[in-house]
């Protein structure tokens, strides 16, 4: 089994065979690695497609309000709008959301696909990912899309962008991988694809390893800290709280009181013989 861990809520499990080439294994998990990616990206869009419509074109891409009081300044009439309209307050939509029916469709598809993309539930629950299970959720998706908009969605639709794999690089999607120019690396060594798993892990079906892809050529990733970061923060709570404790005990270790005549261990003794004060004559 391969646990590929890009970040704490970047990771998830692949189940393979030690007898499977390292190539073969590579490519799952990346190709499962990019569609997890792509599918919480398109489904951002769908999510904004359900409550505002269909993309505006660049030309037309502005606040309704804002477009309504210029057209009533030059004495052009207002747009007509739909029985269904909800304007975008990014300007980038046209506000025609479908009817509710169509829009719950496809609110409850993006729900599940969110689902289907979390890493942290899927780690929590020891489930292993595969390219189908992802490429399902991706399906399901475009399925509530074309349910919702069977005549289909302008071509400059961030929607049709996504499926098409052509919509504009932004953070959400800066960490896709291209498969000719990564690397898998395990234990800080760099996996060669001709070989099989075997040669790195050994014979034993049931061995687990931590893997990491990154860029060829860009040498090994970062090792893993000795501890996770929820462990560290309760080893620090515990080595602060034993500091006030100390600083506590410091602060309550005056032993002045043992200069006083009742501290004294011999007091019983000098009071019998006599030497416990002052001698007095009659």
């Amino acid at each position: 089994m391969v646990h590929l861990k890009r970040a704490e809520d970047n990771q998830f499990l692949y189940e393979c065979s030690v007898e499977d080439s390292v190539g073969h294994v590579q490519d799952e998990l990346l190709k499962i690695h990019n569609t997890r990616i792509r599918v919480l990206r398109l489904a951002d869009s769908v999510e904004e497609l359900a409550q505002y419509g269909p993309s505006k074109t660049q030309a037309e891409q502005g606040i309704d309000s804002v477009l309504d009081d210029v057209a009533k300044s030059e004495g052009r009439a207002l747009p007509t709008r739909g029985p269904h309209y909800n304007a975008d307050p990014t300007g980038r939509r046209t506000g025609e959301a479908p009817e509710p029916k169509l829009r719950e469709v496809l609110q409850r598809q993006v729900s599940e696909a969110r689902i289907a993309a979390n890493c942290k539930d899927h780690m929590a629950a020891k489930r292993n990912l595969t390219v189908k299970f992802m490429q399902e959720a991706w399906d399901c998706l475009r399925g509530a899309v074309t349910i919702a908009y069977p005549e289909g969605l302008p071509e400059y639709d961030e929607v049709v962008l996504c499926l098409q794999d052509s919509e504009e690089p932004d953070s959400r999607t800066a960490d896709i991988m291209e498969p000719e120019n990564t690397a898998m690396w395990w234990a800080n060594k760099q996996l060669e694809k001709d070989k099989k798993m075997k040669d790195y892990v050994g014979r034993n079906e049931k061995t687990k390893i931590v893997a990491k892809l990154t860029k060829s050529g860009a040498g090994a990733p970062s090792r893993e800290p000795a501890i996770d970061e929820a462990t560290q923060k309760q080893m620090m709570a515990f080595y602060h709280k034993k500091q006030e404790e100390m600083k506590k005990l410091e602060a309550d270790a005056d032993d002045s009181f043992l200069d006083s005549s009742w501290a004294d261990p011999r007091a019983l003794k000098k009071s019998l013989v006599g030497g416990g004060g002052q001698i007095r004559f009659r």
